[in-house]
């Protein structure tokens, strides 16, 4: 365990062994079990700001993508933080993604292996379905996004907004880029989320 401001390392899946510097339980969690770290409530204050750094290397010597690692990653926090989660679905205010009014401007591309590049100040997916967009586009506009469109195809999307802390860019805001590039459009509602409820977690792990 640690307490310092250094930056959080993992490795690079697929990996032989699972390796995170100075990170929090609350990431760790998140990685565990495939949910935003946001989603995490009911959780003590130093499950953010508590580090720690942890080793942990699976039988055998195949690595592992990130996804075969979540429930080691889940068993390991059972057994040493003796953490206890559930699922809980609630309503939240976000966002309703539908079809504006003229129609999609959607490009069509082959199904395929859904690879999204995050960037500043846009999304870029070769190949991705419109319920995988909704999800990308939950953090820049800071809320859940559901898809209520309907549409059961793949595209290709090079979407571009402004950053949210640009007020000065050239580019338009995210609603206006969803609207104008891809003929949809962000409605507010209240939606359903998944959260993940922390019903006990220990500060101190114990030993191997």
């Amino acid at each position: 365990m640690v307490n310092s401001d250094a930056m959080t390392i993992f490795p690079d899946f697929p990996a032989p062994q699972f390796v995170a510097e100075n990170i929090s339980l609350t990431l760790l969690i998140a990685i565990a079990y495939n949910m935003s770290d946001d989603r995490i409530v009911d959780k003590p204050s130093w499950l953010d700001s508590t580090l720690y750094t942890v080793r942990a290397k699976p039988e055998g010597e195949a690595a592992l993508t990130e996804k075969q690692y979540q429930p080691l990653l889940q068993d390991f926090l059972r057994r040493r933080f003796h953490l206890a989660v559930h699922r809980e679905t609630r309503q939240v205010s976000g966002y309703e993604l539908v079809v504006a009014k003229g129609g999609p401007k959607l490009q069509t591309a082959p199904k395929g292996d859904a690879m999204a590049y995050i960037l500043s100040n846009g999304l870029q997916c070769p190949s991705v379905s419109i319920g995988t967009l909704a999800s990308l586009l939950a953090r820049p506009v800071g809320h859940p996004v559901v898809d209520r469109t309907g549409l059961t195809g793949t595209y290709k999307l090079d979407l571009k907004f402004a950053p949210n802390n640009v007020p000065d860019s050239d580019l338009p805001d995210i609603f206006t880029a969803v609207q104008e590039q891809l003929g949809l459009k962000l409605e507010a509602k209240k939606v359903p989320a998944e959260f993940l409820v922390i019903d006990h977690v220990d500060k101190t792990p114990t030993e191997n």
